[in-house]
């Protein structure tokens, strides 16, 4: 975990230096190399790199300390047109500041417009419904040759992880069975993996 907050920030003051000096699009650099990353890695952009994430896991811990409860996700975001009409968007943003070389400052939007709907809906709504970072993560993520998974003889379905992953990503499909890891969905945050208390989420 320490290991892991070190490159979090790391990235995020990347992430802040490319803003602040006028080169945020390399960032899409790093973005697409770790897209091809994702076939082996899984998503680990999502839980190790992405700026949005890094922020939103200190505002969620806010949030614990203070006991204050966020708004679920929405039943209209669950339709899948609302995620790929996002990612379209995005797309076509960036698509039309490459090509017309356009100042459009598309991915400071993005960020700053994640962290204002995890301050009012929880974690979820945004990771899964929203982030079109995270929808090109599906993809390759789901095709991962190492993953987040659970030893179902060593799980006891007490459904800690499926409470703390803020991807909706661990389920529990039956009552008393195991856990189980969506690979497409899930965030490599290790979150699950730090609170089981029989240690059966690994990577591999």
């Amino acid at each position: 975990m320490k290991y892991q907050r070190i490159i979090q920030w790391t990235f995020l003051a990347l992430f802040l230096i490319l803003i602040f000096t006028g080169r945020i699009q390399i960032w899409m650099a790093v973005f697409f190399i770790s897209l091809l990353g994702a076939l082996f890695f899984s998503r680990f952009y999502c839980g190790w790199i992405c700026p949005i994430n890094t922020i939103m896991e200190q505002q969620d811990r806010w949030f614990r300390k203070q006991k204050k409860i966020r708004k679920p996700v929405p039943a209209w975001a669950k339709n899948p047109a609302l995620r790929y009409g996002f990612l379209l968007i995005f797309l076509v943003l960036m698509a039309s500041a490459l090509r017309f070389g356009l100042k459009l400052p598309v991915l400071p939007a993005l960020t700053v417009l994640g962290i204002l709907v995890s301050l009012f809906f929880v974690p979820e709504f945004w990771h899964r419904y929203l982030c079109p970072y995270g929808t090109l993560q599906q993809i390759p993520g789901k095709a991962a040759r190492k993953k987040w998974q659970v030893n179902s003889k060593e799980c006891i379905s007490c459904g800690l992880c499926v409470k703390v992953c803020p991807a909706e990503a661990v389920t529990i499909p039956e009552s008393r069975s195991p856990a189980v890891v969506s690979p497409r969905d899930c965030l490599a945050c290790t979150a699950c993996a730090r609170v089981c208390p029989k240690e059966c989420i690994q990577y591999g």
